[in-house]
């Protein structure tokens, strides 16, 4: 009923949530299940509120937001001779330990590890929607952030205009026991396609990306610019139509 109502009305929203989903019912229903449509669809697991958010679908520019970026990423890494040090895993689900589920848009973690640390968790994370609210943002973040115990470094979100050429991302991250938004990038284009960058360049910490710090001095952090920013949003804009 819910994807029916999703192809007819174009502004309904893509979550959908279901309550009283207890950990027995998601483990066989949704995160172990055989039908394509509930394993797929699912996006994160509360289990201590037996809640179950479901994104009804994916767009295209959804998806072109991720692998345009997971792109960039690694193009950034080449200089470093870096680019084969980094592994991806897409939207691979991560397990929390009290049952709590979710699935990123895209992780990236070092092949190489510190010593004792666990390769269940990706050490940054993407996440996309259409005008994602703060709130849910922020619950994004503090997903990846706490229930991996502070495994998890970075929190990127990208926030894409629905009907409007508009961009935003932020980055994430545990300070003080506390999730707190570190940067801000806003994406616009206006008269005859001009395209407005504000808040400039998106910085991912080296230490943070590889967990290690840098040791050499071409090893620096990776900072995306006003150049790269804006082939990240038209190749967006033109999935959306914009």
């Amino acid at each position: 009923m819910e994807q029916s109502r999703h192809q007819d009305e174009f502004e309904a929203s893509e979550w959908v949530l279901f309550t009283q989903v207890n950990k027995q019912v998601f483990s066989r229903d949704f995160l172990n299940s055989d039908d394509s449509i509930l394993h797929r669809y699912w996006n994160s697991y509360d289990s201590s509120q037996h809640l179950l958010l479901v994104k009804m679908t994916v767009s295209r520019a959804h998806k072109t937001a991720t692998r345009v970026f997971e792109k960039h990423l690694f193009f950034s890494l080449i200089p470093m001779g870096l680019d084969g040090c980094l592994r991806t895993f897409g939207s691979a689900t991560c397990e929390a330990e009290n049952g709590s589920a979710k699935q990123p848009d895209c992780q990236f973690l070092p092949r190489r590890l510190p010593r004792g640390r666990t390769t269940k968790w990706p050490s940054l994370v993407v996440e996309s929607g259409f005008s994602e609210t703060p709130s849910k943002l922020m619950s994004d973040a503090r997903f990846w952030l706490f229930e991996s115990n502070g495994d998890v470094q970075m929190v990127i979100t990208i926030k894409i205009g629905r009907s409007a050429p508009t961009i935003v991302l932020e980055s994430w991250e545990q300070v003080d026991n506390r999730v707190k938004r570190q940067q801000v990038v806003t994406i616009n284009k206006g008269e005859n396609n001009f395209v407005y960058v504000d808040g400039q360049p998106l910085v991912i910490r080296f230490d943070q990306l590889f967990l290690r710090p840098p040791t050499i001095p071409r090893e620096t952090d990776i900072s995306i610019e006003n150049t790269i920013l804006i082939k990240i949003s038209r190749d967006i804009w033109e999935e959306q139509g914009l």
